[in-house]
């Protein structure tokens, strides 16, 4: 049983997209401003810790997806948000955590860019921090790579349309993320479309 879903990043279009998809299930959702539960993940898990009680599944959208984005939000926001993610499930008790990584944690492989970025640095601690709370605690948790994606943009340049995951597709993969047991910590990329 996954119980309650708490969604972090709920107004970003993956975060309103796995709220539609999830409805039946009554996630839910985490965001600076307009979600179930407002709080600044930048605050640290003891001042968020309230937001994750009662939470059995954790799924970690926020952040800055911006693949060049700065430093200060890039690199440094989105590993404080991680960071402070992690620790709220530790401290409330959280029994499986899925964190939205991005295709960008393995640039290279990807051909994205000729060198790291803040973006991609973030979402390679970020999956480090995550693996590290599911050997430390014994639950499972999930790293998803997800390709571009918004579902109200027309077709993309060649080089994100072919990265590009479709509605369909993000949420079989959300799902699937949701129902695997472990052990440990899985990483898997989110690409492509549903025929």
């Amino acid at each position: 049983m996954t119980g309650t879903i708490l969604i972090t990043g709920a107004a970003g279009r993956m975060g309103r997209t796995l709220l539609h998809h999830w409805q039946d299930r009554v996630p839910l959702g985490l965001d600076r401003a307009g979600a179930d539960r407002t709080v600044d993940l930048t605050s640290g898990p003891d001042a968020c810790v309230w937001a994750f009680a009662g939470a059995e599944t954790v799924v970690h959208l926020a952040a800055d997806p911006d693949p060049i984005a700065s430093y200060e939000s890039g690199g440094y926001g989105n590993t404080l948000e991680t960071l402070t993610v992690v620790g709220a499930c530790l401290q409330a008790g959280v029994r499986r955590l899925i964190f939205a990584s991005s295709v960008w944690a393995d640039a290279p492989a990807w051909r994205l860019a000729d060198r790291m970025t803040w973006y991609a640095a973030s979402k390679l601690a970020g999956e480090a921090l995550v693996q590290a709370w599911a050997d430390q605690t014994g639950n499972p948790a999930v790293c998803l790579r997800p390709g571009f994606f918004d579902p109200g943009a027309g077709r993309a340049d060649g080089f994100n349309e072919a990265l590009r995951v479709d509605v369909p597709s993000l949420c079989r993969h959300f799902d699937e993320a949701l129902a695997w047991e472990g052990p440990g910590c899985a990483i898997r990329y989110a690409v492509g479309k549903l025929r």
